[in-house]
Parts: structure tokens; sequence; C-alpha cells
């Protein structure tokens, strides 16, 4: 009775530990994007500090373009609108068959807002991209919001041109078997 009394307990304590290890252990979170390609992605620190946020996400087509942007939170003190959060780095990356990561070539602007995009164009895989940075007022935490936008590239215009003229070649074949006089 005492062993069986000593394993619940025992048990409960494990499941208890590991459901707060799992609290404060920051999992990465997966996006998911909409028919046009955008996906929201953010967070919320309630606590003071460094962060380091991890976003996955996949690519189902060849040569798609990810651009994203993002924005941090403002605060009320002392009659002034205060950022609460600064972020110092977004870097992507690709996710490898045993789970590792590469970095990839990743520009990071914050001239006229946070702007970032992978150098070259994802082809189907497992990507992600991570979020560094710090809240930016003592004693208080700090939160930021995003877009990631994947897109196609667009075809250039000599594509067309070249498909409108294979097109027209191809009917004015047709028509010269079709027509008698012309052959």
């Amino acid at each position: 009775m005492k062993k069986a009394l000593f394993s619940k307990v025992a048990g409960t304590l494990l499941c208890t530990a590991g459901l707060l290890a799992s609290t404060a252990a920051s999992a990465d979170t997966t996006l998911t994007f909409d028919a046009a390609g955008n996906a929201v992605f953010g967070s919320l620190h309630a606590s003071p500090g460094d962060f380091v946020d991890t976003y996955l996400f996949s690519v189902d087509t060849n040569a798609s373009y990810a651009s994203g942007t993002a924005v941090v939170g403002k605060t009320w003190i002392d009659s002034a609108r205060l950022a609460n959060y600064g972020i110092t780095d977004i870097q992507f990356f690709q996710v490898n068959a045993d789970s590792s990561h590469s970095n990839l070539g990743t520009n990071f602007s914050t001239s006229s807002g946070i702007e970032f995009y992978p150098l070259d164009a994802l082809m189907t895989g497992n990507y992600g991209f991570t979020v560094t940075g710090s809240t930016a007022i003592a004693n208080m935490g700090g939160s930021y919001a995003g877009n990631l936008n994947l897109a196609a590239p667009v075809p250039e215009p000599a594509t067309y041109a070249m498909l409108l003229v294979g097109v027209g070649l191809l009917g004015f074949t047709a028509r010269r078997k079709s027509n008698d006089k012309l052959g």
C-alpha cells in the first residue's frame, strides 16, 4: 500500500515538474499560410529580458520568394508612447533531414520599419526564421507582431512574348495545313 501511494505521489510530482518545465521553455511555432500566401506571427514576453523565438514553415513549390515585416509594441509611460520591445535580428534557416538548421543569407533592415527576407528563392522544403530581441523598458515585458508572405516568381515580359510568338506560329501552321490554297 505504501509503495502504491509513493509511486502515485512520485508520478504526480514528475508530471507537475514536466508541465512547469514545458511552460518555461520556448516552443517553436509553425506558421500557417492563407490562400494569398500570408502568415502572421508574433509573441508576447511578460517578463523582461532577451528572447529568441523560432517560427517554422514549409514551401510546397519551387522558387518561392519570402518577404516579411514586423512591428514592436508600444506602451504609454509618463505621457510618452515608448517601444517596449526591440528586435535586433531576424535570420532565415533551412531545416535539414536530421532536424538541424542551416542558416540562409538574410537581409534584415530597420531603416523604414522592420523588413526581412532571404537573399535567394526558397525551393520545396522546410524552413524557418528566428527573431532575436529584448524588452526595451526596464522591468516590463514586450511584444511584437509580423507578417510573412510567400510568393511565386512573376514571369518576365520576354517569357510572355516568346509564348505568344509560339502560339502564333502554331496557329499559322494549323491554318496552313487546313487551307489548300496556301499549300
